[in-house]
């Protein structure tokens, strides 16, 4: 199938600068798809490809039936290229061989473009490689970047690209945007407005949170209601070993943040309104520090990086939390 601008929702700046773009004739060589992770960066740019590429786009852009279309839908057209990290970087030799791959004659009439996702997580050396195809590129040749980090690319590359920005959406829309997806199927409209409400404003990380949302809320009520040391224990191992996904801190992050409003009398703004009366009965035990010392040490966890540390953090937090330390 191939991508076009009506899939991507809640983006209409961005999509308006992309059409400008088609309209004019003159894309720029260097494009710089720039937000939050998981707001349809990406998704914009294959659809722009798409109707680059294609022979009779309309106002959504790529046609889908031309064979040009035909020949990207089947993954298969010599002038789309998708440039991937193998490892956690994209190092300098996946750089020369786009550059290499570029120097070659093209095999269609259509222009050349290659996605480059993502953009702000190339080495030094790679950023280097790629600024001097950036300064000069062949011609009919477009480079469109996908960035989740705008500060962490080289900042001269960024000035040789035309922005495109993108930005968090409402947590309506996202909710929405969830709610269509196949993978969100047979899940509650509180666990889609919750998920929804957690994800800063991006589609993407609603549903990494989404499918484990559920028993996690269950686990972490019943630990932060009822002091038992040896279940945070056996609790906090379960993140050794990759058990650090997003939607492990989410949950008990969205509880605290309630728990934390609900003590200061300011509860009609909570998160988990199905879980209002549990939140109640809890928010009138707090512990030492009270709730919102609960929600900051959370949140300091949070933005730990995953590490063995962070299952330390975690022991400490319940221990802490039930007056054991």
């Amino acid at each position: 199938m191939v991508e076009t601008f009506a899939s991507v929702r809640g983006q209409e700046r961005a999509i308006a600068l992309l059409r400008r773009y088609l309209a004019s004739g003159a894309t720029p060589g260097g494009l710089l798809f720039a937000g939050e992770e998981g707001v349809g960066k990406e998704k914009a740019a294959r659809a722009f490809v798409s109707a680059l590429l294609c022979r009779a786009p309309g106002a959504f852009g790529a046609c889908g039936a031309c064979p040009d279309c035909r020949l990207l839908a089947s993954g298969g057209h010599p002038n789309h290229l998708r440039i991937v990290p193998e490892t956690h970087f994209l190092r300098i030799d996946e750089i020369r061989a786009l550059k290499e791959e570029l120097s070659l004659k093209a095999f269609s009439d259509r222009p050349r473009a290659a996605i480059l996702v993502p953009a702000d997580r190339m080495t030094p050396q790679a950023a280097n490689a790629l600024l001097k195809t950036l300064e000069e590129p062949p011609p009919g040749t477009h480079l469109l970047l996908v960035a989740h980090r705008v500060s962490q690319v080289m900042p001269t590359i960024v000035s040789r690209c035309q922005r495109i920005p993108f930005f968090p959406l409402p947590a309506e829309t996202v909710g929405e945007i969830l709610a269509d997806l196949p993978e969100a199927e047979g899940r509650s409209g509180v666990e889609i407005r919750l998920a929804a409400a957690l994800s800063g404003g991006s589609p993407g990380r609603a549903l990494a949170i989404l499918p484990e949302l559920a028993d996690e809320r269950g686990t972490w009520m019943s630990l932060l209601a009822k002091p038992s040391p040896r279940e945070a224990i056996a609790f906090a191992e379960t993140w050794k070993a990759g058990g650090d996904s997003p939607g492990r801190l989410a949950a008990p992050l969205s509880l605290a943040r309630d728990l934390s409003l609900l003590s200061s009398g300011e509860g009609a703004d909570i998160m988990n309104v199905d879980l209002r009366d549990a939140l109640e009965a809890l928010a009138a035990r707090p512990p030492a520090g009270g709730w919102d010392t609960v929600f900051r040490a959370l949140l300091s966890v949070s933005r730990m990086p995953p590490q063995p540390q962070k299952r330390l953090a975690l022991e400490a937090f319940f221990f802490g939390l039930h007056g054991k330390g």
